[in-house]
């Protein structure tokens, strides 16, 4: 039977929110990664354009400034199109951020070149992102993580998006110094190779972090917790059981941990050599060590009245004579 229309645009909208804004499924996180490349590269042709440039260098940093502008702006009215309440994410603090990121460009035309320092709000566009691993569903689960039959994730703890905003800096100064080279080296040959080392090692860097930010995660199951770490070539994976965690310490680092809600988890155990997990830059750690402690006690109550039943099942009566 063939859908209405309606509601045909409404699972597109669906679909398309959650790509964009969650980042479900591989569409949703090649999309946001190639959203955080763009905001670097937009960010890191600034300074360079303040330096005197020749017609030719800055006529293609003006086209790449436009190709950029040109895909922000479209991903600006997909986001209304797509958001489930339209209104409330224009007047929303993302919404607002999506909006300045493109408007400098439009008026900057006909500005001083200063005014488009606004352009630097494009980098706060960061904070819309979503740990990758958290929207994944459970079938996509199952092949990396290896869950076992009758065994479902429950909560996914993830690092805070200020994570990856802190590990952007430093490709976007890498991507500023690379062009200020290529532009100051006058094509020589050193210079480029050396230029095209900054912006390699920006891109590696970039994509370190931003695996580190999407799937170093913690997968909280109705079985165990499992250690999710993704490398750029392959993956790490370490359980621990509910049973075995004696404590768990959720703490601020600095005022600026408490003023973003983000701290570090500290996850001990009766083991000698690997009693204790140290995680840092978390989000919500508080309702994260608050669901951990739960399953523990929960695990050490059921242990228990397990021990109980089999103690009593094993008694018998003294024969009397």
């Amino acid at each position: 039977m063939d859908m209405h229309p309606s509601a045909k645009r409404s699972v597109l909208r669906t679909q398309l929110w959650n790509m964009m804004h969650n980042g479900k499924g591989r569409p949703g996180q090649i999309f946001n990664f190639c959203l955080v490349l763009l905001i670097l590269i937009s960010v890191a042709i600034l300074p360079v354009k303040f330096l005197p440039l020749t017609p030719v260098f800055s006529n293609f940093l003006d086209y790449t400034e436009a190709v950029i502008i040109a895909i922000f702006s479209v991903e600006y009215v997909l986001r209304i199109y797509a958001a489930p309440k339209r209104l409330s994410y224009i007047f929303s603090f993302f919404g607002l951020v999506d909006l300045f990121s493109i408007m400098p460009f439009y008026t900057g035309i006909f500005g001083s070149q200063y005014i488009r320092l606004l352009r630097l709000v494009r980098f706060l566009k960061i904070g819309e992102m979503q740990a990758g691993a958290a929207a994944d569903n459970e079938s996509v689960l199952e092949k990396t993580v290896g869950l076992v039959e009758g065994e479902h994730v429950e909560y996914i703890v993830t690092k805070h998006p200020l994570f990856l905003f802190i590990n952007c800096i430093a490709p976007v100064i890498a991507i500023t110094f690379g062009l200020c080279v290529f532009l100051l080296t006058d094509a020589n040959i050193a210079g480029i190779a050396f230029g095209i080392c900054l912006i390699i090692f920006a891109f590696i860097f970039l994509l370190k972090s931003w695996l580190d930010f999407s799937y170093d995660v913690i997968y909280l199951t109705n079985f165990r917790l499992i250690f999710h770490n993704q490398h750029l070539f392959g993956r790490s994976i370490n359980q621990m059981n509910y049973a075995a965690i004696t404590n768990v310490k959720p703490s601020y680092t600095s005022i600026f941990s408490f003023l973003f809600r983000y701290g570090s988890l500290d996850i001990e155990t009766a083991a000698d050599n690997t009693g204790h997990v140290s995680i840092g830059m978390v989000r919500s750690h508080e309702k994260a060590a608050q669901l951990i402690m739960q399953k523990s006690f929960a695990s050490l109550n059921q242990r228990a009245s397990g021990l109980d039943g089999k103690n009593n099942n094993g008694s018998t009566a003294t024969p009397s004579l």
